[in-house]
């Protein structure tokens, strides 16, 4: 029993094996990896990975015999990964006794030889993997594989980095007819240098389904004018970043402007970009920014696309200002089209209509910000022809809105990615979006969110269409929840420093549509420290009683305030009419008995004298006399109250201060007599209120300065005159009223 649990503890553990020499060994989930060659294998392992050999010298040979051991025949993977400085060599028949092996994997910065038949008797490889051996020579690789015999079964072969350091690699037909007879569906050649690229070798692979030339340098090219759509429509091809005289030279200036393009007869260049299943031709173009401007482009013949995915980010098109005539290009294949950091401030809408099959769109990393606000109305008609468009990234392109409708052409969106924008709000319409999953909106500058963002974002609480499906697992994010509506929206500057922030923060706390829990968000409050958005809802309720109470106080002090001060104005008012009152009443008691004082003090030009007697004097006493019930004189004038013998001016002086007013009948008669204008200037120097009556218009210039200023900033009695009818503009009794009133004052 007790030899049965040993077992079965050793079956358990991982294996693990470390030597006085260093040698190690240790297993993990079915892989072994030392740093030697071990002469059995455990029970279980189906690959190996040697990582470092130990050997005696500076020489490692690679032979039969190391693979003879118990369970060697089992295994499928084999990696060789080498950085100690050891020259490796591969013997023939080396690997003859590993019959399963499927992958072989060599990795190692020191200088590899291969001969001629180390590969023989691998007949269910499947993929050849020498990433990183920058002195492994081509020409061994195609002699160890130049035969029907040799791996039969490849399938991929990844060349990236092989012979970097040497001279460059002659990537013609002799190196494809010893491919041509394998079913080999992918070839990596990245990272290399290639002295000669012979287009033609596609032709040879029929088989060949990915062709990966990243990061590759160029040196010459040829024969790519005799591809046609039949060799490459279903090749996927990444030529990302690979430096060629064509990449490096791609337009003649920096900036084309105003050019019809019409293309006459196929292009192998044309055939080249678009009929590749995919096409991957980021980074071409280096050097300054490049930018197009008002160019038409038309074909006279038919071209048809191949490609459904096209992928051409980081080529430094700053402003695509290039017209597409969809009429003799068929461009219905393309599903996938990317131009991601481009830094483009402009793209013509025109590209977009003519893909009627495009599902996923990435715009990303560019500063279509611009485009959003200097050309507002094809911005906004951008995604008006996508009807099948899923997937659509303007991340970062520091957009501050997005249109209202910008999405409405595109029902069937189920991901938008509007991460690191300038946006404030969501005004964009979400309701239409039956099949939308997933929405960023992480990292933007939406500090609070408004009522309309809130019922935006509210419409996506609905399930989800039935039909909506993920069926590309491209179109998936690590933050892609399926099944359920996700906004993701941290990295916001959410505020909680005051009331107004009230109801957002509550959304936010409470919706069940961000990614986040609410822990996992954060706001500012009133001292700019960052706190958890559970923590500010209780910030917030504090900071919106306080609000109320603040407000309380204060319209209950202010209605106090405006309270006493309406009781003491009205007191005032009372107090000022009770004494107006009683200096009326006194006015009319002095006037009503006392002989010596006179209502009035009437003013005129002798010149004037039938006038005034006739027509002002006698209708102004009795209307004096009426208003206060008397029936003695109030009118004063200077001849009739002058004491003889006595000097003018002193009495002139004594008359006004016995009258409450001086009214001085004025016409061009008085303003030219010196003793009224002089009578006048006493009357303006003491208390006495002053009134002017009007006989006539008299210019303006022949009164005097304080004449001039009572003229224009007091009411004048006026007199009409009608073919020498004279008639006073208002009654006697309004005078009346109006001169104790004044005199009252």
């Amino acid at each position: 029993m007790f030899i049965v649990q040993l077992l079965t503890l050793v079956n358990i553990l991982d294996y693990c094996f470390v030597t006085a020499d260093n040698s190690s060994c240790y297993a993990y989930e079915g892989r072994l990896t030392c740093n030697y060659i071990p002469v059995d294998i455990p029970n279980g392992i189906l690959g190996i990975q040697i990582q470092n050999l130990l050997a005696e010298g500076d020489k490692f040979e690679i032979h039969d015999a190391l693979f003879h051991g118990k369970n060697w025949k089992k295994i499928l993977y084999l990696y060789i990964n080498d950085h100690s400085g050891i020259e490796l060599e591969l013997k023939n028949n080396s690997m003859a006794s590993l019959t399963k092996l499927k992958v072989l994997r060599i990795n190692s910065d020191s200088k590899l030889s291969i001969e001629p038949d180390a590969l023989l008797g691998l007949e269910n490889i499947n993929i050849l993997d020498f990433t990183g051996c920058a002195r492994l020579e081509l020409g061994m690789i195609i002699k160890a594989i130049n035969s029907s015999e040799k791996v039969p079964k490849l399938e991929q072969i990844r060349l990236s980095q092989v012979q970097y350091f040497w001279s460059g690699l002659n990537i013609d037909r002799n190196f494809s007819r010893c491919l041509s007879v394998k079913p080999l569906n992918t070839l990596d050649l990245s990272r290399t240098h290639i002295a000669n690229f012979d287009c033609a070798m596609i032709k040879d692979m029929k088989y060949l389904k990915v062709l990966n030339l990243s990061k590759a340098i160029i040196d010459n090219y040829k024969n790519c004018h005799l591809l046609k759509t039949g060799d490459l429509n279903q090749l996927d091809i990444d030529i990302s970043y690979v430096s060629t005289p064509m990449a490096s030279n791609p337009f003649p200036t920096n900036t084309i402007a105003n050019l019809n393009i019409s293309i006459h007869t196929a292009s192998g260049n044309l055939d080249l970009f678009f009929s590749p299943r995919i096409m991957n031709a980021s980074g071409l173009f280096e050097g300054s920014d490049v930018r197009l401007y008002n160019i038409k482009l038309q074909t006279e013949i038919n071209v048809k696309s191949s490609t459904t995915d096209f992928i051409f980010k980081q080529n430094k098109l700053k402003w695509f200002d290039v017209e597409f005539k969809c009429d003799n290009f068929d461009f219905t294949s393309i599903v996938v089209f990317d131009l991601a950091e481009n830094g483009m401030a402009y793209f013509h809408p025109s590209w977009l209509t003519c893909l009627i099959s495009l599902e996923h769109l990435n715009l990303k990393g560019n500063y279509l910000n611009l485009m959003q606000t200097e050309h507002v109305e094809q911005f906004g008609l951008l995604l008006n022809s996508s009807k099948r468009l899923t997937y659509i990234n303007l991340a970062f392109n520091q957009l501050t809105d997005v249109p209202e409708d910008f999405f409405m052409g595109s029902k069937n969106l189920e991901t938008i990615l509007l991460a690191g924008n300038r946006l404030t709000q969501v005004h964009f319409n979400l309701h239409h979006l039956l099949c939308l999953r997933y929405i960023d909106l992480s990292n933007n500058y939406i500090r609070i969110l408004d009522a309309t963002s809130m019922k935006q974002l509210d419409t996506l609480i609905k399930d989800i269409t039935p039909n909506a499906q993920i069926a590309d697992t491209r179109k998936m994010t690590s933050d892609y929840s399926s099944g359920y509506r996700k906004v993701k929206i941290k990295g916001n500057p959410f505020e909680c420093d005051s009331c107004n922030s009230r109801y957002s923060i509550h959304w936010l706390v409470s919706t069940s549509l961000t990614e986040s829990t609410p822990s996992e968000l954060t706001c500012k409050d009133e001292s700019g420290t960052q706190i958890n958005l559970n923590d500010a809802v209780n910030v917030i309720k504090d900071i919106c009683e306080r609000k109320k109470k603040i407000i309380v106080l204060t319209t209950t002090l202010v209605v106090g305030i405006a309270l006493c001060v309406s009781v003491v104005l009205l007191i005032r008012t009372r107090r000022k009419r009770v004494l107006r009152q009683r200096r009326r009443n006194d006015v009319i008691e002095i006037l009503r008995h006392d002989e010596d004082r006179f209502a009035v003090f009437l003013s005129f030009s002798n010149e004037d004298d039938e006038f005034v007697k006739t027509r002002v004097m006698e209708p102004l006493n009795e209307g004096l006399q009426r208003l206060l019930c008397t029936e003695r004189n109030l009118i004063c004038l200077g001849d009739s109250e002058f004491r003889l013998g006595q000097y003018v001016h002193n009495e002139s002086l004594r008359c006004i201060e016995l009258c409450t007013v001086f009214l001085c009948v004025v016409s061009e008669n008085y303003c030219n007599s010196r003793y009224c204008v002089e009578e006048f200037n006493q009357a303006s120097q003491m208390t006495t209120p002053v009134i002017l009556m009007m006989k006539e218009e008299v210019d303006i210039d022949l009164m005097t300065p304080k004449m001039q200023l009572l003229f224009r900033n007091q009411v004048r009695m006026l007199w009409e005159n009608n073919n020498g009818e004279y008639r006073l503009k208002t009654t006697w009794k309004n005078v009346c009223e109006s001169i104790i009133d004044i005199a009252t004052n």
